[in-house]
């Protein structure tokens, strides 16, 4: 079972953890579905599998083929499409990490249904469905890399664009963390768990502190579609 717990900061730091909960954030599966002339498949069922839960999520294609099942499981997917006219395609090993979309595009070929293709996915080396840029920690080094009284959310720090603010302090007033990324102020920044803000109504710090023996992923991103780029620090449990 996984458990998700999700921080956000300007820059994102996303965490999750061995104890699965449906956890808010942008976490999904998309595509296009084609026939053998390139044109878009509208109406197709495509059905998706987390292979170590045996989960399914299921869509619809609409227009221009397209097909998107949110909120998923961060995992490994086996995505089946059926189309009446067309062959089974059962594309294996798509993998989905936290906070990010996963993109596979299928093409049908025209025959029974009850021929079945199978194909092996291949996700592409960036993830061209969201205007992020950030870094994903797998489970290895979230529970080997050192931080300072094992507070995860820190884990951020280890990308390039991010630092601890100075104004952490978890005997302050507000107590909490603080971080800086980007080259933006802490205000700048979001934090939240499971898509909840966990920042202190009282300024841009969070007192929450994950146990690294409870996460299997840490991710950090920043948004790169505005004029003022927010670090966005994300965690799931």
């Amino acid at each position: 079972m996984c458990r998700f717990t999700k921080l956000c900061v300007g820059v994102a730091l996303s965490v999750s953890t061995h104890v699965w909960a449906q956890i808010a954030n942008n976490t999904a599966l998309v595509g296009t579905i084609t026939d053998p002339s390139g044109s878009a498949i509208v109406g197709a069922t495509v059905t998706a599998v987390n292979v170590a839960t045996n989960t399914a999520y299921s869509d619809i294609t609409y227009g221009e083929g397209y097909y998107s099942i949110s909120y998923v499981a961060p995992g490994t997917y086996d995505i089946t499409v059926t189309m009446p006219g067309f062959e089974k395609v059962i594309s294996r090993g798509t993998i989905v990490q936290l906070n990010l979309a996963a993109r596979t595009d299928i093409a049908l070929r025209v025959g029974a249904t009850t021929t079945e293709v199978t194909i092996s996915a291949t996700n592409a080396p960036l993830s061209t469905d969201d205007a992020v840029l950030g870094e994903t920690l797998d489970e290895h080094n979230v529970s080997t890399l050192p931080v300072v009284g094992r507070r995860a959310m820190d884990l951020a720090a280890t990308a390039s664009n991010i630092i601890v603010g100075p104004k952490s302090s978890y005997t302050g007033v507000p107590p909490g963390a603080t971080y800086i990324g980007a080259g933006t102020r802490e205000v700048h920044n979001s934090l939240t768990l499971d898509g909840i803000t966990i920042m202190n109504s009282l300024g841009s710090s969070s007192a929450v502190t994950p146990n690294p023996d409870a996460l299997s992923a840490v991710q950090t991103q920043t948004p790169v579609t505005t004029p003022l780029s927010m670090e966005h620090i994300s965690a799931s449990i």
